[in-house]
């Protein structure tokens, strides 16, 4: 069916509606819609139902790519078919389903009744059980280097694993320079999970050479559920 999200028509599941809001993170649709352009290669890491993913390969078109990552194999399921429904004037999307992280491995994945909050660790702020199942965990890096591109856009949102999925495109972040922009979504809630503090999160910004500032100008820069802009540093 089609559906509006923001100002632009997708044509989506009419099964799941209800997880996609007309009007959320109107910020991050902005800059998203500024930042991403015809022939530009998009990593869109953490893509859910995919909705992002089709938003982005809607403004590449063609002439670019769009690469996701979704781990939850009922949500990539959803994304393969709102990829499918969308496919005209958009760039092409590979999907992957693995999770993402600094290295390459099989190891946990929690799930939830509310699928938004899945993640290599457990939930801090759920009180349902989760379901624990086996994935797979790949890097950009490695991803990148096997389909032989470089990203112009990152787009994250991975539930507390931010910052290990950035040191898994420590290669990707160098040899894209200054062509490369990042907009990741912070949980520092979750950050205890994966053994991440504040401190941990600045210095990987620092190693990596990337300044960070956030997405919407007064707000912290390590707000819950907001979005820092991660570019290299001028040389």
């Amino acid at each position: 069916m089609p559906w509006r999200v923001h100002d632009v028509t997708v044509r989506i599941d009419p099964r799941v509606r209800h997880l996609v809001p007309h009007d959320s993170e109107a910020a991050l649709f902005r800059f998203i819609q500024h930042r991403v352009g015809p022939g530009d290669v998009v990593l869109d890491v953490g893509s859910f139902l995919g909705v992002y993913a089709v938003l982005e390969a809607f403004r590449a078109g063609p002439a670019g790519r769009v690469v996701a990552f979704e781990p939850t194999a009922w949500s990539a399921s959803v994304a393969r078919h709102h990829i499918a429904f969308n496919t005209e004037r958009a760039a092409p999307v590979t999907l992957v389903e693995a999770a993402v992280g600094d290295s390459v491995a099989r190891t946990t994945f929690y799930e939830y009744d509310q699928p938004y909050v899945n993640s290599l660790a457990a939930a801090v702020d759920v009180d349902d059980p989760p379901t624990a199942r086996p994935v797979d965990v790949v890097t950009i890096d490695d991803v990148c280097d096997r389909l032989n591109i470089i990203p112009t856009f990152i787009r994250m949102d991975v539930q507390g694993a931010e910052f290990h999925a950035l040191r898994g495109a420590r290669e990707t972040i160098r040899r894209a320079g200054q062509r490369l922009t990042i907009v990741a979504e912070m949980h520092p809630q979750c950050w205890p999970s994966f053994g991440i503090r504040p401190d941990d999160a600045r210095a990987t910004i620092a190693a990596l050479g990337l300044t960070a500032e956030p997405l919407e100008s007064g707000t912290d820069l390590f707000d819950r559920d907001g979005h820092i802009v991660l570019r290299a540093a001028a040389a």
